[in-house]
């Protein structure tokens, strides 16, 4: 080793420019791991103090585990309360509410509004009733909930336009001190229910723009009631639902309304069930000795329940989408940075085993073994990964102290380097070198004494090996489609066969064709290239080729990075297809969401000018559950996979007929002309495409759903027909359709009488209309506003995404009108923005790996030096030198696009497919979308990479005298 380690020195002494930038980029390399993973560790050291605020002055808490009896039976409590190692036992009842602050209206006349996100919207045709009267206070009477004329939540100054991603809950408690601190005012009396008196978490106190002295309306149901606020808790809610072993959402409401037990009684109208028991431990117990005492009791209860404590609301946090994703992402940083550090260090190796090939010829002749030749290539890798690693840690440990000065929020510990961060890195500098220098090191071995009495030539690679490794590769490519779309795999087993199988083939069969393109594009681009810089093609031709190993390696390091932007940007706009609204929207859906329109002002609404009166109906919306479980939603969750569906009635004529029907819809099974025959039969329904699939049922079979308002009552319609609806889930989701949060499997259109007798509907909430686009939704909206205000009622369970002042207007406290334009456009936007910040790791990637393309110039410069000078003496000039080398840096960068244009598109679509079993938003027919504009950015940029890098070499080459060059040649033959 000691040989091997002199000749490391002298050989990184004789190419100092060499091992700086290849030093250079597994530094980058190794820092950007640093970052991520350290930006990983800070948010890991933040769980254990976010655990303790989320509990508050308690210890542990008892939560159901059954869902189909969520509560803590008394028997257990009673039992708790007498457990010597428990001090206090405080039970607590928790039920999702609507909140008002009737006395802060806006500019506009509305109360701010808070709702669950478990409210929903009920479906046009709500039944009508009167506002409630008898939940007011002494000497005030019932007032109606209604949102702000904004339709969203209370906005505070400077943040119009957000909104709270929380759910309000009425909690009722028998404790007699508060669970957090107290910031204002004073704690409620558990023992007078009668003075209807509330606190408020400190979140929801600034949602609503509440103080001390203020009033709130807490909205149960379609009853109301009137709370005096005397106190303000600083709750500390972690980010997420806190999850028990079994699975099931559990622990203290994020935001909270608190009341005594008696009130919380009184204002849901039942006894109010205890699903959640507080535990303050006496001075020498822990959680985790109480929780082993209690667990076999706590199992067989009836129902069975749960202690959780401080442990498991830390694990909880780890297994959170918030760290898991942060976690995927460490991974991802670790996995991208070992392959840059691999091909850089590989073509480092390489070019030096090629340019010293007499050497190690004259070394073997003397005496050196295979052995010492392998040890002085792996000295050298090492000595590079040593660097990485070290300078890594000592870049990112600076990047994260500034970091943390500048912003000592995100890093409340301040900028530290944990073990997790440092093996990582070490993991991709060393793992890099050492598989980097197995190739190298063999061609090193294979050189025989005798080569020394001559020089080595380099030679353009064989076409038929190419060819052969080509096909070869691009039948290790066609595995994951066949994988992903044809052949059958169980649904449990595909996603591991995917990334163990799949994904590798393609890997291994994009690497084997790369020889093949690069000669390709070396023969098919130069030409023209030439013409473009004014040029012979012959003095371009076999610049690439001519040293393979060293092109192949710099051009897969640079696909790693720009391979990965091209397959996020494929994969995210093509998974983002189905979910925008199609041609088949009409212009705008209005929406009442307080009280309901009568039959006889249908032609008030048709009548205003700006509407269409021949495409304007009413519709008759809701929201009920599948009788069945047809779509398996209970198995696997996603937006195709849920337990209910969206039924709209309409008029299936001025819909669906003639030349211009109002909803344009592409029937993918069944035809128009046999649809509207059958809808004008009977229980007859139009159903979504991916229903089918989704279900399993074909046309002609039926369904049943369960009318919320009638639970013993079953509903079944036939299906007529099946359309192609890209995006009805986002206009449901702004529109207030929905009646209760989360997701529905479909949206299925009936005749409009036919959903009227079977869910009971009689008033309208909801209006599809095309509209002159001219008069504007503004003058549209000012026109209903009055025709709402003349038929009041109670303020509609709409659920929180139908309140958001974000994709629809709203006009007064009641109008709402959505366009699809406008959800396009929040769609359009939020994608942009989630894309982009997938692909910022691989830009920075390509950008590190761009560092190896100078070395690579350089390397074919220095090597190719007695063929440049002798070019020179023949009359080629500085400029031509200078140009021919700035073309050899564009040939690397057309083969990276193109590598990376077959590797990303081929990941995006089988990433595509794959995510139709394993992603929550699969499940919808999804189209190969390849967004050009945006590729055509990170292809620009790689290209843009590859001429910069080849600046300095070509400066350095141009400016040489011949006879410099053609010294330098004969000493290196």
């Amino acid at each position: 080793m000691s040989l091997a380690r002199k000749l490391t020195c002298a050989y990184a002494l004789r190419h100092p420019t060499r091992m700086f930038l290849a030093s250079l980029a597994t530094i980058a390399s190794a820092c950007v791991v640093v970052w991520v993973v350290s930006s990983y560790d800070a948010l890991r050291s933040q769980f254990g103090p976010m655990a303790s605020e989320y509990l508050g002055r308690y210890d542990a808490f008892v939560v159901p585990v059954s869902e189909k009896d969520p509560f803590v039976a008394a028997e257990l409590i009673d039992a708790l309360r007498k457990d010597a190692a428990i001090a206090e036992v405080q039970p607590a009842s928790q039920s999702s509410i609507r909140l008002v602050n009737p006395d802060a209206d806006d500019e506009m006349g509305g109360p701010s509004f808070f709702s669950p996100s478990g409210g929903g919207a009920r479906g046009a045709g709500a039944r009508s009733q009167p506002p409630s009267h008898d939940a007011a206070g002494p000497g005030q009477s019932g007032r109606s909930a209604r949102p702000s004329s904004t339709g969203g939540p209370p906005q505070r100054p400077g943040a119009r336009g957000r909104f709270p991603f929380f759910m309000p809950s009425l909690v009722g408690t028998t404790a007699a001190q508060p669970p957090y601190p107290l910031i204002d005012g004073k704690w409620i009396d558990p023992q007078h229910a009668d003075r209807r008196q509330c606190a408020l978490d400190s979140g929801v106190a600034k949602q609503l723009a509440v103080t001390v002295g203020g009033n709130v309306l807490v909205v149960f149901g379609t009853k109301e009631f009137r709370l005096k606020v005397i106190g303000i808790v600083d709750q500390h809610s972690v980010a997420m639902a806190v999850r028990s072993p079994s699975a099931l959402p559990s622990g203290p409401a994020t935001a909270a309304v608190y009341v005594p037990l008696a009130l919380a009684d009184k204002l849901t109208r039942q006894t109010a069930k205890v699903n959640l028991v507080n535990l303050k431990l006496r001075e020498g117990s822990t959680a985790a000795d109480v929780r082993r005492a209690w667990s076999t009791r706590l199992a067989t209860a009836k129902p069975p329940a749960e202690m959780l404590g401080i442990d498991d609301i830390r694990a909880n946090l780890e297994e959170s989408m918030m760290a898991a994703n942060a976690r995927r992402q460490a991974w991802a940083a670790t996995g991208m940075s070992l392959l840059a550090a691999l091909f850089i260090i590989f073509t480092t190796l390489s070019m030096g085993v090629n340019e010293r090939i007499r050497q190690f010829a004259v070394m073997r002749a003397v005496g050196l073994s295979r052995g010492q030749v392998m040890r002085v290539i792996a000295a050298e890798a090492i000595v590079l990964a040593l660097i990485g690693w070290a300078g890594g840690l000592a870049a990112g440990w600076a990047m994260l102290a500034l970091a943390s000065r500048a912003q000592p929020a995100l890093f409340s510990t301040g900028g530290s380097l944990g073990t997790w961060c440092v093996l990582l890195t070490g993991a991709s500098a060393f793992g890099g070198a050492l598989l980097a220098s197995i190739l190298p090191a063999w061609q090193a071995t294979r050189v025989h004494p005798l080569e020394a009495m001559s020089p080595r030539r380099s030679t353009r690679p064989s076409v038929r090996w190419s060819a052969i490794a080509g096909v070869v590769g691009v039948g290790l490519i066609a595995v994951n489609p066949l994988l992903v779309y044809v052949v059958p795999v169980p649904d449990a087993a595909r996603y591991a066969i995917y990334e163990a199988i799949g994904c590798s083939s393609m890997a291994v069969g994009f690497l084997l064709l790369a020889p093949l393109t690069i000669l390709v594009t070396e023969t098919v681009f130069t030409p023209g290239l030439g013409l473009l810089v004014g040029l012979q093609p012959r003095l371009l031709s076999a610049q690439l080729s001519s040293n393979l190993w060293r092109t192949l390696g710099t051009t897969v390091a640079l696909t790693i990075g720009l391979g990965l932007y091209v397959a996020l940007q494929v994969w995210g706009y093509s998974m983002l297809q189905p979910f925008v609204p199609g041609d088949w929207v009409p212009d705008a859906l209005v929406s009442f969401q307080r009280g309901g329109l009568p039959d006889t002002e249908i032609e008030a609404i048709r009548s205003i000018p700006g509407v269409d009166g021949q495409q304007c109906i009413p519709l008759a919306v809701e929201q009920p559950k599948l009788a069945e479980d047809i779509t398996g939603s209970h198995e696997r969750t996603s937006v195709a996979r849920q337990d209910n569906v969206i039924v709209i009635g309409l008029d299936p004529n001025t819909a669906f007929g003639g030349d211009d029907p109002l909803i344009k819809l592409d029937f993918v099974r069944g035809n128009r002309h046999d649809a509207l025959a059958k809808l004008a039969k009977g229980p007859y329904c139009i159903v979504p495409d991916h229903f089918l699939d989704a279900t399993g049922l074909n046309l002609g079979d039926r369904f049943t759903m369960i009318p919320p308002e009638s639970p013993d009552k079953r509903v079944e319609y036939t299906i007529a027909g099946a359309v192609s609806l890209p995006g009805w889930h986002w206009m449901t989701k702004f529109s207030g359709l929905r009646r209760r949060s989360g997701r529905s499997a479909a949206m299925v259109f009936a005749p409009y009488d036919q959903v009227r007798r079977d869910f009971g509907l009689s008033a309208i909430n909801f209006f599809w209309m095309n509209i002159d686009k001219n008069v504007g939704v503004d003058a549209i909206g000012a026109a209903l506003r009055p025709i709402a205000e003349r038929n009041p009622g109670v303020q509609q369970p709409v659920n929180q995404q139908g309140t958001w002042n974000v994709g629809a207007q709203n006009f007064g406290p009641s109008v709402r009108i959505s366009t699809p334009d406008e959800v396009r456009s929040r769609i359009g936007d939020r994608a942009d923005a989630m894309i982009w910040a997938m692909c910022q790791l691989p830009l920075i990637t390509l950008l590190v790996t761009s560092l190896g393309v100078i070395n690579t110039v350089m390397a074919s410069v220095r090597a190719r030096r007695w063929e440049l000078g002798v070019m020179r003496s023949l009359g080629v000039n500085r400029s031509g030198l200078f140009r021919m080398i700035l073309v050899e840096g564009l040939l690397i960068g057309l083969i990276t696009c193109l590598l990376s244009l077959g590797f990303g598109i081929m990941a995006g679509w089988c990433g595509m497919g794959i995510s139709q079993y394993v992603s929550f938003f699969g499940g919808m027919p999804t189209p190969l979308v390849i967004p050009w504009a945006r590729l055509a950015i990170g292809l620009a940029v790689a290209l843009g990479l590859c001429l910069a890098a080849a600046l300095w070499p070509a400066f350095t080459a141009g400016r040489s005298e011949p006879l410099a060059l053609l010294q330098q040649g004969r000493t290196a033959m």
